[in-house]
């Protein structure tokens, strides 16, 4: 007899399966009232998809826990197995979930003590094979006996249900240890050698663990080590000799789902990875990583992906630069045996590894090498600062003898790195992180601690304290007396001497500034997204508009007349632009970006992260050579390039990070806040998300890996995810039409040139132009209500308006909103007769609604401390907008004539600007990063703490790409 509670359950289950997915929510509000635990139990059914009988009545529940139905307070959550009991081991609690099965804590009753049950996985009782092998396995793992090595007491079966009785060991495990950071060397090599022990200890039983890891190793309390698994991974991946990699059962769809291998990746042995039998000597490897892992805080073979980690494993080696240089040298010599890619090179047995830790741990002079006294650090740098003196002399020598002999040698670059404290780290989200002077005598970087400055005379750099408002893409004066930046506290671009000192402001600047220069006439161009190109004196006043539009890094030429700049509004293909000042007319230079002409005739510009430079011509705008690549591998961020090039010097920072390609996911926010994933894989979902009328798809565009954006469409239903337009550059902003069969976009495919298409939703057809005007971008926002009209947002150099194009006829745009003010992302009413945007008029952007279409005939302010991106519910009773991070709605009353009342905060919530509200009116479709790319988590991503700086670069790059 099952009790009563269950009963209810199974009842209200089946009334809610045969329910609508729209429906089900106010359903189980109604029938679950009064009882919110029952209501998440038939929800947590809904979402298995599976019959509530056998749900209940599985063998992992039921088969597992005899008498349960005498005892309803031992039966309050059917969804899993906690307070559950057979004759022997009462459940109590669950302790964590992987690929080699469920882990609860338990009572055995028959001896009074607390133990640790596993419940193995369905598949593995589904394989007679495998049950007679661990059968056979247990017998020798319940031999272990070691200190260090958590015990399996018994293997106990119950029905089709097999689990393991183990040590309940308590403490937190190693990988929760290192979320923390490294570990001292002295205390990880102490756990090192408990480890060691546990190895050696079941390997002279003749037992392999396989899949050691720093999930696998707890420590206690008292700070002993316990090793987990010892052997399971034997059963569960049996054989592997002979197996291809992508079949190798460690890589296998069910245990990978599991999470399995993504916990095991980084610690698989080479030969591992490629399928090959193994030894005890594959536990030898991971140790070494484990080791590793410890000191650093990181694994020896970082990736994005297990291809990634998988590839290093076989080809790189650690990073062993990044380990302390005071390391012992018995310590390097361990990690270096213990990671050998071949077998034969490395340790072959795990007694002499833990013999030598022992040595290191005995060495009176400890495990680092002794820090230098005062004194003799002082003797270090005068000798370091000698000898960089040195180099700097004799190259001034050498200069000034070629000159005297009138010798035609060039000089030679001078290359060195300059390495970021632990304690800091860039700060990357800015429009630039770098500066290097015009001399190419100091270069400049902002860290999460402020503005540094570093002479090339000088060791040490230098922080520039009354630079302590968030400062941001730096840049100097001509003489390198000043340097220049923009303040993201008090949003104003400022200067301060070099030498330090008060900041002097210029003028006011919204927006973050991307890309600033310096001149001779000490005037100061930069560029100010989506405003355009700004020039102002650097005494400050009002800037002036040189170019309007969305541009980025702009440099005027030689002549005065002509500048270069970046066109980021075809991101993420970025074109570099030359445009006469006087007469407006522009040329493309090159499909690439953040450009830079040099005094040699040489323009040097950023393609797919690489920094080539090519002879060119400032007058013509024409190349007259061809392109070099001179740097590999340029670090960006959020498709910012980390570098800044003078005449005299190159800066940069290292690395690749693909953050251009972040990806996110699409979540479904509630009222409450409460969020519910949606499940397709991570995308990188560009700007704009629109639901179907009927609630059942989305339409998105999606920046794919060749950097290629198209639209996409996500099936609720049938979840699926279905590519709908196929194109080289962009095509985004969907919008549906009101009757579902189409969808709107805004593509740049008629050469290059911005314009408004339409395509079957369904796929079938060709795209279909609708409209296509010169030098304006045109966004398709929303349908008037018998469709006939769409309204559309249009950018302007830096005018940003809202005009409608009929569907009639020869698809005209008239104008809606046109001023010196900025109007953006129209919305509709349900019932066609209001419109609701976004304006700046007050200074910020607040929410309005007028009467549509004659939109002269009335207006209301929404928003009363800031607004936007508005939408109507669809039975047009309230108005949504955002404010931030924060959600807000408005009851709205639109007959007989416009009312609204007080704002109302709904909830708070990081995630993208787009979004939309599902038809039933309760929860929103968001875009939620999966990379938090803020300042204080930008470390997590392994961003580089290195600049690399190339002095007499000049030089290098004539001779290695001459002028024609």
């Amino acid at each position: 007899m099952k009790p009563e509670r269950w009963k209810k359950i199974e009842q209200i289950y089946n009334s809610a399966i045969e329910l609508d997915v729209n429906r089900r929510e106010a359903f189980l509000k109604q029938a679950c009232v009064g009882d919110e635990s029952i209501r998440k139990e038939v929800q947590k059914l809904l979402e298995l998809n599976t019959d509530a009988e056998k749900f209940i009545e599985s063998p992992a529940i039921e088969k597992l826990a005899h008498g349960i139905a005498e005892d309803a307070e031992l039966a309050k959550e059917p969804s899993s197995i906690i307070g559950k009991s057979n004759s022997r081991y009462q459940i109590v609690e669950e302790l964590g979930r992987g690929g080699m099965g469920e882990v609860y804590r338990a009572k055995d009753r028959k001896l009074g003590r607390d133990v640790a049950i596993k419940i193995l996985p369905k598949e593995f009782a589904q394989d007679n094979d495998r049950i007679a092998r661990f059968r056979r396995e247990a017998k020798l793992l319940a031999s272990l006996n070691h200190s260090n090595i958590a015990a399996l007491y018994e293997l106990e079966e119950s029905g089709e249900t097999h689990f393991l009785v183990l040590e309940l060991i308590e403490g937190e495990t190693l990988a929760d240890r290192l979320k923390q950071g490294p570990i001292q060397v002295e205390e990880s090599l102490k756990l090192a050698l408990q480890i060691a022990e546990a190895l050696e200890a079941a390997h002279e039983k003749g037992v392999i663990h396989r899949d050691l890891k720093p999930a696998n190793i707890k420590i206690t309390p008292d700070g002993n080590v316990k090793v987990l698994d010892f052997g399971l991974a034997k059963t569960f991946l049996k054989d592997q000799e002979g197996l291809n990699l992508t079949d190798s059962p460690a890589l296998s769809s069910t245990l990978t789902e599991k999470g399995f291998i993504l916990g095991t990746a980084s610690y698989m042995s080479p030969e591992q990875a490629k399928g090959k039998s193994v030894d005890k000597r594959a536990d030898i490897w991971a140790f070494g990583c484990v080791l590793y892992e410890m000191l650093m805080g990181k694994p020896a073979f970082p990736g994005k992906t297990v291809t990634d980690i998988l590839a290093a494993i076989i080809r790189a080696e650690p990073d062993w630069s990044r380990l302390p240089a005071n390391l012992h040298w018995r310590l390097l010599e361990v990690l270096e045996s213990c990671l050998k890619k071949e077998t034969k090179d490395r340790y072959h047995d795990i007694s002499d590894v833990r013999v030598d830790i022992q040595k290191i741990l005995a060495d009176p002079s400890g495990p680092l090498a002794k820090p230098a006294s005062a004194e003799s650090q002082m003797m270090s740098r005068m000798a370091i600062l000698w000898i960089f003196a040195a180099v700097i002399i004799t190259a001034i020598i050498s200069v000034v003898v070629g000159w005297n002999l009138k010798q035609t040698e060039p000089l030679h670059p001078i290359r060195f790195d300059h390495n970021l404290p632990e304690d800091q780290h860039f700060n990357i989200n800015t429009g630039g992180t770098l500066a290097v002077s015009h001399d190419g005598s100091q270069f400049a970087y902002i860290t999460n601690e402020g503005l540094y400055l570093r002479s090339m005379k000088d060791m040490n750099p230098r922080l520039l304290l009354g630079a302590n408002e968030k400062p941001q893409t730096p840049f100097f004066s001509v003489d390198g007396q000043w340097l220049g930046y923009w303040s993201e506290s008090d949003k104003k671009l400022k200067k301060i001497p070099s030498s330090g000192g008060t900041p002097i402001p210029l003028c006011d600047v919204d927006m973050m500034i991307w890309g600033a220069s310096w001149y001779a006439d000490d005037t100061i161009l930069y560029a100010e997204i989506p405003k355009g190109i700004m020039r102002i004196s650097a005494s400050g006043g009002t800037p002036e508009v040189l170019v309007a539009g969305p541009y980025a890094f702009p440099q005027l030429l030689p002549n005065g007349k002509s500048i270069i700049y970046t066109d980021v509004a075809t991101k993420p293909s970025y074109k570099i632009i030359a445009q006469s000042i006087e007469s407006g007319k522009k040329e493309v230079l090159r499909t690439a970006g953040w450009a830079k002409y040099l005094t040699s005739g040489h323009l040097v510009y950023i393609s797919d992260n690489n920094l080539f430079a090519v002879p060119f011509n400032p007058d013509t705008f024409d190349f007259i050579g061809k392109e070099v690549l001179i740097v590999e591998n340029i670090f960006h961020w959020e498709g910012v390039y980390k570098y800044a090039v003078s005449d005299s010097g190159l800066v940069y920072i290292p690395g690749i990070v693909d953050a251009d390609i972040n990806p996110n996911t699409l979540v479904w926010v509630y009222r409450d806040g409460k969020e519910e994933p949606l499940p397709p894989i991570s995308q990188n979902y560009f700007s704009i998300i629109n639901i179907s009328p009927d609630g059942t798809k989305v339409a998105s565009a999606i920046i794919e890996q060749s950097g290629n954006i198209d639209i996409w469409i996500w099936d609720f239903v049938g979840e699926n995810l279905k590519k709908l337009t196929f194109y080289e550059d962009l095509d985004g902003c969907p919008l549906w039409t009101l009757d579902g069969e189409r969808i709107v976009f805004r593509s740049n495919r008629e050469k290059g040139q911005d314009g408004i298409y339409w395509k079957a939703a369904n796929g079938t057809g060709r795209v279909e132009q609708l409209v296509s005007v010169p030098d304006v971008a045109l966004f398709p926002w929303s349908w008037s209500g018998d469709g006939n009209t769409l309204v559309l947002m249009e950018i302007t150099g830096n005018s940003y308006d809202i005009g409608t194009l009929s569907m009639e006829g020869n698809h005209e745009i008239r104008p809606l909103f046109q001023g010196k003010h900025e109007e953006i992302c129209p919305k509709i009413s349900p019932d066609g007769k209001w419109i609701t945007y976004s304006s700046n008029e007050l200074g910020q952007y607040e929410v309005y609604v007028r009467p549509f279409p004659n939109v002269d005939s009335g207006v209301w302010q929404i928003s009363d401390s800031g607004g936007g991106n508005s939408l109507w519910s669809r039975d047009g009773k309230e108005l949504f907008y955002r404010k931030k991070d924060s959600f807000w709605v408005v009851a709205v009353k639109s007959e007989p004539i416009f009312e609204h009342g007080k704002p109302k905060f709904l909830f708070r919530g990081t995630y993208d600007d787009s979004w939309d509200v599902h038809p039933d009116g309760n929860r929103f479709l968001m875009i939620k990063p999966t990379i938090d790319e803020s300042v204080e988590d930008v470390s997590a991503a392994e961003i580089p703490r290195k600049i690399n700086i190339v002095l007499n670069w000049l030089e290098e790059i004539k001779e290695r790409v001459p002028v024609d």
